[in-house]
């Protein structure tokens, strides 16, 4: 077996995530009240990234990407948990759920012109260099037998576009993602860091961060 990257909590370096949409929208679902077991723990091993996480945007050692069709997929898990699978007592608490997202995703103009301003959570416009670049993964999904949408696959072009354009280098990225598929995919590509999975046992939070 391969070695396990580490994600350290207080290195020299910056720590850059890239998360989907499911690892998004579980920020915000209350595990207490998912009658589905293993979704329950997918959850509950979702927050605990989050927990490692959000500590090191506090203290300005992290940053997390979004791509924007991951957002609008978050808020369509909510709506999900909340008419379907009923994981939301009353649409109060499914608001205030909504609210948190839009809260953790969206920053107010007066603090965006504010000196000396730190934005910890960006989202990334789905540009025509990352639409293009999801041509290559299709073809590497489908030589290796796995499926992957195509907002799956504009988390990848995403990484690259980071990588080429941002010049963020490629040990400083972290992709997160609780899709199998796109997590085994990621290890077909030399190019792109491998991503972590919060629900499989080798990586669970405990295990990664140091």
């Amino acid at each position: 077996m391969a070695n396990i990257r580490k994600i350290q909590r207080n290195g020299q370096l910056m720590n850059f995530y890239l998360v989907d949409a499911n690892f998004l929208a579980n920020k915000f679902i209350p595990y207490g009240r998912v009658t589905n077991n293993n979704e329950r723990i997918r959850v509950m091993r979702s927050q605990d990234w989050w927990l490692e996480i959000e500590a090191q945007l506090e203290q300005d050692k992290a940053v997390v990407y979004v791509p924007d069709l991951c957002i609008a997929e978050a808020f369509k898990v909510l709506a999900k948990k909340y008419y379907q699978d009923h994981y939301f007592r009353n649409p109060a608490e499914y608001k205030f759920s909504r609210d948190r997202l839009i809260d953790f995703i969206h920053m107010p103009p007066k603090v965006l012109r504010a000196f000396g301003r730190r934005v910890s959570v960006h989202d990334i416009s789905t540009s025509r260099d990352i639409i293009i670049a999801v041509d290559r993964f299709f073809e590497i999904f489908f030589k290796h037998g796995l499926s992957a949408s195509v907002i799956d696959l504009i988390i990848l072009a995403t990484a690259k576009y980071m990588i080429d354009f941002f010049k963020i280098p490629m040990k400083q990225i972290h992709i997160v993602t609780l899709d199998n598929s796109l997590w085994r995919g990621t290890r077909k590509i030399p190019d792109i860091p491998t991503a972590f999975n919060p629900n499989i046992s080798r990586e669970l939070a405990q295990k990664i961060f140091i």
